[in-house]
């Protein structure tokens, strides 16, 4: 890949979850990561589900892009439906760096060196957006020049609708409420979910869903 263009393509996987994991019912919901290319290389924030090689591959192709292209791969956090497949992806990306949430480095098993972000750190005009709650390390990432901003699993979306994640999957709720409400102070032009595809208005949905508080 000779010019890294900038660009968003998403890594979609599905998951099922049987009834009394995440709620009183059985649920599918899908899982994405994202290749995200800039003007100094291609990023790959979260690894999937364990198996997303031959996804994240086809995703990867879609962009005229190959493995060795991908210069870094971010966590969002330690669940396994975000790191499941980091060791496939390292083996086939052995240039790249990898970086995590300081908090979250000793929590993902990982075949390579993890190095540590905090708030406030750059990787490759990401900016790093510390978000814990959900897990205690989680971050968020903002594209500061196309206004992108990745909230991992602060947030996600069913049906259109930003929604708070399961109770049962987040570590320290009243923590993530406060995290959620940073991620409202922000203006970006997209808002992209791990769980669930965009929304309309994003901004004004997320702060609606803050205004509201937890339990609503």
């Amino acid at each position: 890949m000779a010019n890294v263009r900038s660009f968003v393509e998403p890594v979609v996987q599905q998951i099922h979850l049987p009834a009394g994991i995440a709620g009183p019912d059985e649920l599918t919901l899908d899982v994405r990561c994202f290749l995200v290319g800039v003007s100094t290389g291609l990023i790959l924030i979260d690894a999937g589900l364990k198996g997303s090689a031959a996804e994240i591959e086809l995703a990867l192709q879609r962009v005229g892009a190959q493995w060795s292209d991908i210069t870094d791969v971010v966590l969002t956090h330690s669940h396994p439906d975000h790191v499941g497949g980091l060791d496939e992806v390292t083996s086939r990306t052995p240039g790249a760096e990898v970086w995590a949430g300081a908090p979250e480095v000793q929590a993902i098993s990982s075949a390579v060196p993890l190095r540590p972000l905090s708030e406030g750190d750059n990787v490759r005009g990401l900016r790093v957006i510390e978000t814990p709650g959900h897990t205690k390390g989680h971050i968020g990432l903002l594209h500061e020049d196309e206004g992108v901003l990745f909230v991992g699993d602060a947030v996600g979306a069913m049906e259109g609708v930003v929604a708070r994640p399961p109770a049962p999957f987040t570590a320290d709720a009243a923590q993530a409420e406060l995290s959620l409400r940073k991620l409202s102070e922000l203006v970006p032009r997209r808002i992209l979910f791990s769980h669930g595809a965009e929304v309309p208005d994003p901004v004004a949905q997320l702060r609606e869903l803050v205004s509201r508080g937890a339990g609503t």
